[in-house]
């Protein structure tokens, strides 16, 4: 029991900013680890539900509500994951051979390709976010939640059960300690995430968790073929991406069910 509680309060610790301290970075407690990660997708989904809340009863227009929608999200990860997104960025469009993109991978330096990326990422993020609270209800973010919390396992999965760039070391130390019993773990619960979100959202929800897989096979290849492997910014890069997919899908069918 108490390395299950170190093993949470490594994955809150390494992906949310919540204050909370785990000293013991043991071979043990990293085993588990990742089985928790899917927990701050929860958080995320909790804060969309309050700040939803909140807007509705202080009449807040769309686009606030859209902005303040992805503020929170960073301010709970501290944009842990868009840090990989624009470093993913930076490497991947530079078309570079492989060895000069891991090389980029590790660059602290922001290049222009990133900052193009990530301002065309928010910009989609704000007018979906936008679109989903002028044509639906509250009951949408419950969907957004799953998406949380469906792209943090297959995430996860990526760390876990991916090969490893020799550069690789956030996935690295993650992956190497994780049992082959976590994968399966973040597989059984994307499964049961992705059956609920059916049995309530049903056609929505379908395309959604389709999309899904989808680019998460475009990921798998793409790491496999650009970088020989996974890091921590490849799988930050994918997760962005995976919400964001989410979020357009929800918010270009949502209007359907009005």
């Amino acid at each position: 029991m108490k390395s299950c509680l170190e093993s949470f309060l490594i994955a809150l610790s390494m992906y949310s900013t919540l204050p909370v301290k785990s000293l013991n970075w043991n071979a043990k407690n990293l085993r588990h680890a990742m089985l928790f990660f899917p927990i701050v997708g929860l958080l995320c989904g909790g804060a969309l539900w309050l700040l939803w809340t909140g807007c509705l009863l202080l009449n807040c227009s769309a686009f606030l509500f859209a902005v303040l929608a992805v503020l929170v999200n960073v301010l709970i990860t501290g944009g842990i994951h868009l840090d990989g997104f624009c470093d993913t960025a930076d490497a991947l469009y530079s078309r570079r051979p492989m060895e000069e993109k891991l090389r980029i991978l590790k660059d602290p330096n922001c290049g222009p390709f990133a900052v193009f990326s990530v301002v065309l990422i928010l910009l989609i993020q704000v007018a979906a976010y936008a679109q989903i609270y002028t044509k639906q209800t509250m009951w949408a973010v419950g969907l957004l939640t799953g998406g949380f919390w469906i792209s943090r396992c297959l995430s996860g999965i990526s760390v876990t059960r991916f090969p490893c760039t020799p550069t690789s070391s956030l996935a690295k130390t993650f992956g190497e300690h994780a049992g082959k019993h976590v994968g399966i773990g973040l597989m059984l619960l994307a499964g049961c995430a992705m059956a609920v979100l059916l049995i309530f959202y049903q056609w929505m929800a379908a395309v959604s968790v389709f999309l899904t897989i989808f680019v998460f096979l475009g990921y798998y290849h793409m790491q496999k073929k650009q970088f020989g492997g996974v890091t921590g910014d490849l799988a930050g890069f994918f997760l962005v991406i995976c919400e964001t997919i989410w979020l357009l899908s929800d918010a270009m069918l949502g209007g359907a069910l009005q």
